[in-house]
């Protein structure tokens, strides 16, 4: 997969894909996990014009390093594991709203079958990037509803609400 360059927030913006942004009125604080490879252009972007302080991470600390050039200085960026991260924020740190924006395939599947760490994380709401072949296999932590909201052909944002 290639990587896309956007010299500026405003270019980003240019390309953003369909978000369930209305999740965000209200929130203060939001959490963008596998954030770099589009620097954004699913989820960090419209964090960014809804105002919230955010945390990016990412595995890609080249494309991460780019993507801290354009956002808010007052925004957190960690190259790192998300599994990994999440587990070390755990008892410490919830965000608002967390968003998981995997790649399809393997990492989708584990992704699904984390909903239950995504969710320990977030306040009021999380997104989760799902296809349709991953449609109901994945199962929703207690005391969350689900919903889908659609990106592209036969990709959703999977969206967890408390």
């Amino acid at each position: 997969m290639g990587t896309v360059t956007y010299p500026t927030l405003e270019h980003v913006a240019m390309q953003a894909r369909p978000y369930p942004t209305y999740l965000l009125d209200g929130c203060e604080t939001g959490l963008c996990l596998f954030s770099a490879a589009f620097l954004g252009h699913n989820d960090a972007v419209h964090f960014a014009e809804a105002g919230l302080l955010t945390t990016c991470v990412d595995s890609d600390g080249e494309r991460l390093s780019e993507m801290q050039e354009l956002y808010p200085e007052e925004w957190g960026f960690f190259e790192d594991d998300a599994w990994e991260f999440a587990e070390r924020w755990l008892d410490d740190v919830k965000w608002d709203v967390v968003s998981v924006d995997t790649f399809t395939g393997e990492t989708e599947q584990r992704s699904l079958k984390s909903l239950g760490l995504w969710c320990a994380l977030a306040e009021k709401a999380v997104t989760v990037t799902v296809t349709n072949q991953q449609l109901g296999t994945y199962t929703v932590p207690a005391g969350w509803t689900d919903s889908l909201y659609a990106r592209t052909a036969g990709v959703f944002w999977l969206v967890l609400k408390k």
